[in-house]
């Protein structure tokens, strides 16, 4: 885990990089470890890395379930700072949290999530899975997608059209409907399967 250039997102950062005794992370895509560390010895309004002092990191939270992780630790006027990342996939944001959790001799304690919480995001996602697909099953024709004069909405509208030409309204339904009998299945697999909270903290 040390020395290992990671692609991460969140906290205005996209590179990370665990060091014996620091943290370090960059606001750019950094894949040369040394070009990395000219980066956080740099001063003035261009900085675009920093470091952070181990020593001053004093809790580690992260979802088994998801690639996101919560960092808290001091700055230099002891004010209580949170770092909020997530790495590319799960099993790097557990390895990670683990790696540093025991490096730092942190306590160690998995608590099982709630239900409610996955339970009202994802059916969240299923609502707005059946919005989307009875919204455009109504449409018959291709044309009745209304262009936009927004170049992101435009874009938007553009794909929907493509879409609708290539498999009609017929296969939008069947796309639209087998999404959401996936995210139905997620659901109900998650509410089942609860993940576990894990906490390392100091004594």
């Amino acid at each position: 885990m040390e020395n290992q250039i990671f692609e991460i997102s969140g906290a205005y950062c996209k590179s990370l990089v665990l060091r014996e005794t620091e943290l370090w992370l960059s606001a750019n895509n950094i894949s040369d470890l040394e070009k990395f560390g000219q980066a956080v010895q740099k001063t003035g309004m261009m900085k675009s890395a920093y470091s952070i002092s181990l020593s001053t990191v004093f809790e580690i939270a992260f979802n088994e379930a998801s690639a996101t992780i919560k960092i808290w630790y001091r700055d230099e006027k002891e004010k209580v700072k949170k770092l909020d990342i997530a790495f590319n996939d799960k099993e790097t944001t557990a390895q990670f949290g683990d790696y540093l959790g025991n490096k730092l001799g942190l306590n160690k304690r998995v608590v099982q999530e709630s239900k409610t919480k996955p339970l009202v995001i994802n059916s969240l996602y299923v609502l707005l899975a059946i919005v989307l697909t009875v919204g455009l099953g109504l449409i018959e024709n291709s044309n009745e997608i209304d262009e936009s004069n927004s170049r992101k909405n435009a874009l938007g509208k553009f794909l929907l059209k493509l879409i609708f030409d290539t498999v009609g309204q017929t296969g939008v339904i069947l796309i639209g409907s087998a999404i959401t009998l996936y995210l139905v299945y997620l659901l109900y697999k998650r509410y089942n399967n609860p993940s576990n909270m894990v906490h390392y903290t100091r004594s």
